[in-house]
């Protein structure tokens, strides 16, 4: 993995009304690997494990204190996801999205929910 991995990146609607559904959007640049690549093009194809696999393993979402969805992912999600999910908006809170890798590492990101209609 030659470059750093950043935070995700939450986006959501600015205009916000209380117990209505709003769309969010995670974006993560974040590679993903199956590790399996040909060992030798000149020869027989032979797949071996060349780079270590590397992948987005479970997505968590908060709303305020509360879990509100967990997804675990395989190694076929592609690099650089984007997810979209929709949440009804009852609070007043943060919305937090942890990610967590194959190798136990943690990065998130949150987006406070406000009311403005």
């Amino acid at each position: 993995m030659g470059k750093e991995i950043k935070p995700p990146r939450i986006r959501i609607s600015r205009r916000i009304k209380k117990d209505k559904v709003i769309k969010v959007k995670v974006k993560f640049n974040h590679p993903s690997f199956t590790g399996l690549a040909m060992a030798d093009d000149a020869s027989e194809p032979v797949f071996n494990r060349v780079k270590p696999v590397t992948f987005i393993r479970n997505m968590l979402v908060y709303y305020g204190d509360e879990l509100v969805s967990r997804l675990r992912i395989s190694s076929g999600i592609s690099d650089d996801p984007l997810f979209t999910f929709k949440l009804k908006a009852t609070k007043e809170a943060d919305i937090k999205v942890v990610f967590i890798d194959n190798f136990g590492k943690k990065w998130e990101a949150s987006k406070k929910v406000k009311f403005n209609g």
